[in-house]
């Protein structure tokens, strides 16, 4: 071997390897491949179809024989897969979920709970049927109904002012479900215009 010659892994080098261009590379018709990532899941397909009246009914009867823990999960469980629905956070049913988890708040004793869960049936009722629609006007008493079973005062105060507040914002200041919270608050009545 001459001093002037080196080998290494890319062949023999000459005087000529330092002057002559190199080649250039010929163009990949094909992409590089991305790096390889593992594989994920495919991600759940949102349950399409949920029966909420029967899911319903079994969560009441787990709550009326006792076992309000399960009744709870339960509820959580189908609010969170009905509301993966495609309609799900648009429709009646909704209501009727969160009003379900408001009944079992009440009956583990968090009023705080139950109320605000009525109070979101209520709002949800007024925007998908209207302030006038017998729902709402049911959803109304229901949650002034709830309200009344309150003990402590500070708190039937509170959720008393909220439950108002919703009641203006939806049927206005001279609804019957607005002057019945006013009087139950020991506020001055509105009287209806003449």
């Amino acid at each position: 071997m001459n001093d002037n010659e080196v080998f290494l892994p890319w062949g023999k080098v000459t005087a000529n390897f330092w002057t002559t261009p190199a080649p250039s590379p010929t163009p990949s018709t094909t992409p590089p491949a991305p790096p390889s990532e593992p594989a994920r899941p495919p991600a759940p397909e949102p349950p399409s179809d949920v029966d909420v009246p029967a899911r319903i009914a079994a969560i009441v009867a787990l709550a009326e024989a006792g076992r309000l823990d399960e009744a709870v999960l339960l509820a959580e469980q189908l609010d969170t897969e009905y509301a993966a629905t495609p309609n799900g956070s648009t429709a009646t049913a909704t209501t009727d979920i969160r009003e379900v988890r408001g009944y079992l708040a009440s009956l583990t004793g968090d009023h705080q709970a139950a109320v605000t869960w009525y109070l979101h049936a209520v709002r949800l009722r007024a925007s998908l049927h209207g302030p006038d629609h017998p729902d709402t006007g049911a959803a109304v008493q229901r949650t002034y109904s709830l309200w009344q079973t309150i003990t402590d005062p500070a708190l039937s105060h509170r959720l008393g002012t909220e439950l108002l507040t919703t009641v203006l914002s939806i049927q206005g200041p001279h609804s019957p479900a607005a002057r019945q919270i006013q009087s139950a608050l020991g506020r001055p009545v509105l009287r209806s215009p003449a």
